[in-house]
């Protein structure tokens, strides 16, 4: 039997309770433990409680060694990542984020922020783009209201999320883009160019255009768990060459016959776009290694715990 409900879209997760919307109007109600929500999550809400969720298009989440999988948005058509013209670009960052993004199904987008403050604003784009062939990039500015209108563009009609680092100007972005201030803004250190991660909570806003945004805490580490599309697309023209290697489980390294070396000596593939390769793959190797001993560990807790637990009931009186 279907659940029953008014469908409403969460907005905010406040522990307890969620803070759900119908488009004109919000409310708190209650939901069970047992469901993980998301910001994003469409949901059935009936008597003040969350009775159903439905089912997700696309869910972001990241892999947080200690507590495990955490949901950052769900329902999203565009992730778009923020890099602060004030730091160093990160090569295996910059990827991480693009390729997550393509392996949820959701379009990706970079921008270089605080480009009033950039000394090689068209540098930086060149870069980008020699590293993510395809991905649309754009460059803003919250100081001076630079390439805010094309974000705005880029998120009409559409649910759009921030990811990247504290301090990035994601806040402020979301600020602008909202004409008012919603999101808290805070110092960033000289030293650095580090910000303190002063959203400390995932909210979905509305845009004046009528697209949305979800504003998330900066984060730090993004656990690698793009494995499938999100690689394809981010080196389709590398992953298109390998099936021409001569062994099927070339490393596109030393090994004779490799059809991506011999595109590298040709000059038809850079070796800086390689070697960013090759880095991305380790990176992806060395997650799922990550992931599979955390597998075995948690397998081992439970065995643990059910053989202490029938123990304990041995030991009790008239225990079997």
């Amino acid at each position: 039997m279907d659940a029953a409900g008014e469908p409403r879209r969460v907005v905010r997760h406040d522990g307890v309770k969620v803070l759900v919307s119908d488009g004109d109007s919000v409310e708190h109600v209650l939901f069970s433990r047992s469901t993980q929500l998301a910001v994003g999550d469409w949901v059935l809400v009936q008597n003040e409680t969350v009775t159903e969720a439905l089912p997700r298009r696309t869910l972001l989440k990241r892999d947080h060694e200690e507590r495990g999988p955490q949901l950052i948005a769900a329902n999203i058509d565009v992730v778009i990542v923020v890099f602060g013209a004030d730091r160093p670009l990160r090569r295996s960052k910059v990827t991480r984020f693009v390729a997550l993004a393509w392996d949820i199904g959701a379009q990706p987008i970079v921008i270089v922020s605080k480009i009033d403050i950039a000394q090689d604003v068209d540098g930086l784009v060149t870069t980008l783009n020699e590293w993510l062939p395809g991905v649309e990039i754009l460059t803003t500015s919250t100081e001076t209201g630079d390439g805010t209108d094309a974000v705005a563009a880029a998120l009409a009609g559409r649910t759009g999320t921030f990811i990247g680092e504290s301090g990035a100007g994601k806040s402020s972005l979301v600020n602008v883009l909202m004409e008012d201030e919603v999101a808290w803004t805070g110092e960033v250190r000289e030293t650095d160019s580090k910000g303190r991660h002063v959203t400390s909570h995932r909210e979905l806003h509305l845009l004046p255009n009528g697209g949305m945004i979800i504003d998330n805490p900066g984060v730090r580490s993004l656990g690698l768990t793009a494995q499938g599309e999100g690689v394809d697309a981010l080196y389709s023209d590398i992953e298109e060459l390998t099936y021409n290697c001569k062994f099927s489980n070339c490393g596109h390294e030393a090994e004779p016959g490799c059809a991506v070396l011999a595109a590298v000596e040709a000059g038809e593939l850079s070796e800086d776009r390689w070697r960013g390769y090759l880095h991305f793959v380790d990176e992806q190797l060395d997650a799922k290694q990550r992931a599979h001993d955390k597998d075995i560990a948690a397998h081992f807790r439970r065995e643990a715990a059910a053989a202490r637990d029938a123990r304990e009931v041995r030991d009790e009186p008239g225990g079997a």
